[in-house]
């Protein structure tokens, strides 16, 4: 009904007698008096068509609901839900055509009124931390593989990576503690800098996260062409490092060639690694994610490759040495050169159907993780580099090296940016540690065939 329609009309006797007319918002107050010509005109309710007066009959109608408030909406559900708004709005027209009909039928005493539902109260938007916080912990391995063992004499060493795999891993518990950690700092800086982004990368969510693995965090910020990138990211970091402090007074940012914030949170015993603007990272954590799960090897592969390169002490960047990530690639190229046939599929085919057809390689864990340790003790470092994104090993001139005047001496291709992810190992100490890590180790656990041998010797 319209704004100035009337609510309630009723007639004292019959056709000569005064008729009352009470208009919108006029329940309470005085009563106007109209003729009765009159009141048929203006409030639309005629009396034609009625054969003889009804003497004595008075018709009482019930008063309208109360307008909503101002500022209210008028239909009483959320504005943005299409599926309720499409079948209020048909409601309403129906409602209005109902309106019509009824108005112009021979009674013309009957208004219809079309009646809100009642309002929804607003639902705020999950953040993403959320979706993983609630979402089942798809990483965590519980159950042993039907081909783990298949009676060779390779079964023990098979069954020792696999035992020192289970763990190691990542769990659940952890993975929630990261999750609520990346909660907390993302609703922070977003609430002081509404325009920054906070994304989790690294092994923590592309499967090869072990317990103790650190988390990564990109800092996403708008780039600026006047402003050199890493003199971006350390202009950002700066800002955070005077927040950061109030949950870790030791926060330390290192002014690498990609500027990194390392800080810990004691509550969740969470060490974090905070990058600016390193976007890379959110995309090889997809990849890696693939290669993850492709095959049930790769994951244990990976976990014991990174354990033995700790136990050796050669998988520290900041001390000249092999990062986790280019560790986790290393194995990845190996499983898709060294082995043979081949396990895994060169990166540009990671996402196709028919990458994901089960390899004909069915070596065990024990036997890969050998022909592992011998693939890296006589790779041609100073000619070649390792590349997952071609499956192949490459010359030293197609990786893109980040500083020409540096020598680095082993070159492990980063899949997108084609940046070389080793080049902390420049130091020929260094490299020539990490060499014959993988040298012995390859020939006492050949020998041997048990994990231990692969470890450093216990110092007497």
């Amino acid at each position: 009904m319209n704004e100035g329609a009337p609510i309630m009309y009723h007639g004292n006797g019959g056709y000569g007698a005064p008729g009352m007319y009470v208009g919108q918002g006029q329940m309470e107050r005085q009563n106007r008096q109209y003729p009765m010509d009159m009141v048929q005109m203006i409030g639309g309710v005629g009396m034609r068509g009625m054969g003889s007066p009804r003497q004595g009959m008075q018709r009482r109608w019930q008063p309208r609901r109360d307008r909503q408030q101002k500022g209210e909406n008028a239909f009483g559900y959320d504005s943005d839900d299409s599926s309720l708004s499409s079948n209020a709005s048909g409601s309403n027209k129906s409602s209005e055509k109902g309106d019509k009909r009824e108005s112009g039928s021979s009674s013309g005493n009957v208004s219809r009124e079309w009646r809100s539902r009642n309002r929804r109260e607003h639902r705020p938007r999950r953040i993403a931390p959320d979706r993983y916080l609630t979402a089942a912990y798809p990483f965590q391995v519980k159950f042993t593989p039907d081909d783990l063992l298949n009676g060779s004499n390779w079964d023990t060493l098979s069954q020792e990576i696999w035992d020192k795999f289970i763990k190691s891993q990542q769990t659940e518990e952890t993975f929630h503690k990261k999750m609520n950690l990346w909660r907390y700092l993302y609703i922070t800086i977003k609430s002081i800098f509404p325009r920054y982004g906070l994304y989790v990368v690294g092994s923590t969510m592309s499967g090869f996260g072990l317990e103790s693995s650190d988390m990564d965090l990109c800092l996403y910020v708008r780039a600026l062409a006047h402003l050199e990138p890493r003199a971006h990211a350390l202009l950002h970091l700066d800002y955070i490092l005077a927040y950061i402090r109030a949950i870790d007074p030791n926060a330390e940012l290192i002014q690498a060639k990609v500027p990194i914030l390392k800080f810990r949170d004691a509550r969740a015993g969470v060490h974090v690694d905070l990058n600016c603007n390193n976007v890379v990272g959110v995309r090889n954590t997809e990849l890696l994610l693939w290669f993850s799960r492709a095959d049930w090897r790769v994951r244990p592969l990976v976990a014991v490759a990174k354990l033995w390169a700790r136990a050796h002490r050669i998988n520290d960047a900041r001390r000249r040495t092999l990062s986790s990530y280019a560790l986790t690639l290393m194995v990845i190229h190996f499983l898709q050169c060294g082995a043979k046939p081949a396990i895994l599929p060169r990166a540009s085919e990671a996402s196709c159907s028919a990458a994901r057809t089960r390899s004909a390689n069915r070596a065990p864990l024990g036997e890969l993780f050998v022909q592992l340790l011998q693939y890296y003790a006589h790779f041609p470092y100073e000619r070649m580099a390792v590349s997952v994104r071609a499956a192949r090993r490459l010359p030293r001139a197609d990786c893109r090296m980040h500083d020409p005047h540096v020598q680095q001496l082993i070159c492990v291709e980063e899949p997108f940016d084609l940046s070389n992810t080793a080049r902390s190992v420049y130091d020929p100490e260094s490299f020539e540690k990490i060499v014959t890590a993988f040298r012995e180790s390859y020939k006492r656990l050949s020998a041997g065939m048990r994990l231990a041998d692969a470890w450093p010797a216990p110092q007497r």
